[in-house]
């Protein structure tokens, strides 16, 4: 009917519940962007956008099905004006990306080719993407303003790399040592590493550092040697490399002197030394080291010889030390022509910088200088009659070592020969050995301790310790012969060698 023939009264309410049954679809409002409206719930067609869109008062929204983002390839890359290829759905032809770094910076795509519905090549930033603000969310936007975000898509540098190797790490560890090791990966691009403790688990009382691998703490108690393996992993930005390691915890304990391996022995210089004097291996005179460790005394001079060792025979304090005298012979001396004293032990300091002279100590050593532990016996008691001295025997010949008590420790009678190694040391004849062991400063019980082994047999514990930090120099003394032959050991001569532990733990002879 024409429009003039629908009554007044009520026409607000004609269009209440409108049903449109046609087939071909209702025709609503069409124009472009310029000509939209300005009132709340208008629906119209945008000529300029190809889409239909309504306002909601504030704003026009357009009608349309939001875009996917399944994948992109590649997944890494740095490099400026890069193609990367987005692949997902309904991608609308004017569509954006945005590359989105970890700290929310938005970095535009300055090329975006909407090939189809399904695949986008956009470029990265001609500056090209930091590897300090990876990994990269990607965002395509298309021209409704409908909008899919892909987290961390995209990385921006190389693979982080192990520089420590797999397998053990942290070298010997014996319960109740203070670990310290750090294991190291490196990122190609500099972007700092985060280390992670990915499967298995570290010895009990070691933690790992996340931000710089150091692994410390305290070796737990073990009954046995124990195994604990496990998996770290190295991460920067988005990429992560695991390695697999393992710690051994050695249990602790006690041996004897025949676990000192041969390796860890140092031979002394050779050389003569006739007059006393310093030299540059040598403090003192009156002696010849010959090749295979042999300390041969100098018949031409009686009275007292002495040798000293002028370097450090361990290369830190804490680290177990030994010094070793070997293929002695039964009968140094003789008794009826020359009564020889033996002296054999080690001092705390540089000889070279105490205040004494050369003559000094040659077969005795002053009862005021404590720095010295040693051992002296006498060819004229059989060889039995063997004090331990922690200072001087007060220039005591061979008939009073038994009764001399200045700074001694104890006195007993002992069969040289009756005791021997269980081995044979290197270039020796015989395994009747003198030894003593230095105990670190560290050692958890008897740290500083000296002890002395008569072949495998520990006969002697010095009751002063050694000095905290000190050095140890070896030195043998021989003298008081009255015979013009002078020294007896010129044609039976005893061999020296001295070494540490070599940074392990393993060996803690005598406990």
């Amino acid at each position: 009917m024409a429009i003039s023939k629908i009554p007044g009264k009520g026409t607000q309410n004609l269009f209440t519940n409108v049903s449109d049954t046609g087939t071909e679809g209702t025709k609503v409002a069409l124009g472009t962007t310029a000509q939209r409206g300005s009132t709340q719930g208008q629906i119209r067609f945008n000529s300029t956008t190809g889409l239909a869109e309504y306002y909601d008062g504030t704003s026009f929204k357009s009608i349309d099905s939001p875009p996917t983002l399944i994948s992109i390839s590649p997944t890494t890359e740095d490099a400026g004006n890069a193609n990367i290829v987005l692949t997902g759905s309904n991608f609308s032809s004017g569509a954006t990306v945005k590359f989105i770094g970890a700290d929310a910076t938005e970095y535009a795509s300055p090329s975006v080719a909407v090939n189809s519905a399904t695949q986008i090549t956009a470029t990265t930033p001609s500056g090209g993407l930091s590897a300090a603000n990876e990994p990269y969310d990607i965002k395509v936007t298309n021209v409704s303003g409908l909008a899919v975000t892909l987290a961390d898509a995209l990385d921006a540098g190389g693979i982080p790399a192990w520089s420590t190797a797999a397998g053990q790490i942290g070298g010997v560890i014996t319960e109740g040592d203070t670990v310290n090791t750090t294991v190291v990966a490196t990122d190609p691009d500099s972007t700092a590493i985060t280390y992670s403790l990915e499967s298995g688990s570290l010895p009990s009382g070691l933690t790992l550092n996340t931000s710089t691998g150091a692994i410390t703490g305290t070796a737990p108690a073990v009954s046995s040697d124990t195994t604990s393996s496990f998996t770290l992993g190295a991460t920067s930005g988005a990429d992560k490399t695991n390695r697999a390691f393992n710690i051994i915890v050695k249990n602790f304990s006690v041996t004897d002197i025949n676990s000192i391996p041969e390796n860890i022995w140092n031979s002394i210089p050779t050389g003569q030394f006739a007059s006393p004097s310093t030299y540059t291996d040598y403090f003192g005179g009156r002696f010849d080291v010959n090749s295979g460790n042999v300390v041969q005394f100098r018949s031409e001079f009686s009275s007292e010889h002495v040798l000293y060792q002028r370097a450090n025979s361990r290369s830190n304090s804490n680290e177990e030390c030994y010094v070793q005298m070997y293929d002695i012979a039964d009968a140094f001396g003789d008794g009826t022509n020359g009564n020889a004293l033996m002296m054999f032990g080690i001092y705390q300091e540089d000889v070279t910088g105490i205040s004494k002279n050369n003559n000094t100590p040659f077969g005795y050593v002053e009862t005021s200088d404590t720095d010295f532990r040693y051992v002296t016996w006498s060819s004229s008691q059989n060889n039995t009659q063997h004090g331990f001295f922690h200072g001087g025997s007060n220039r005591q010949n061979d008939a009073s070592i038994g009764n001399n008590t200045s700074n001694r420790d104890a006195y007993a009678d002992y069969d040289l020969n009756s005791y021997q190694l269980n081995f044979t040391p290197t270039s020796a004849s015989t395994r009747t050995a003198i030894t003593f062991v230095i105990k670190p400063d560290n050692h958890s019980s008897n740290a500083r301790k000296v002890y002395v082994y008569y072949g495998n047999t520990k006969v002697h514990t010095f009751t002063n310790l050694i000095g905290s930090s000190k050095e140890i120099h070896w030195w043998v003394g021989t003298g008081h012969s009255s015979s013009s032959n002078g020294d007896y050991w010129t044609n039976n001569s005893p061999r020296v060698r001295f070494g540490d532990n070599n940074g392990s733990t393993d060996y803690n002879v005598g406990g």
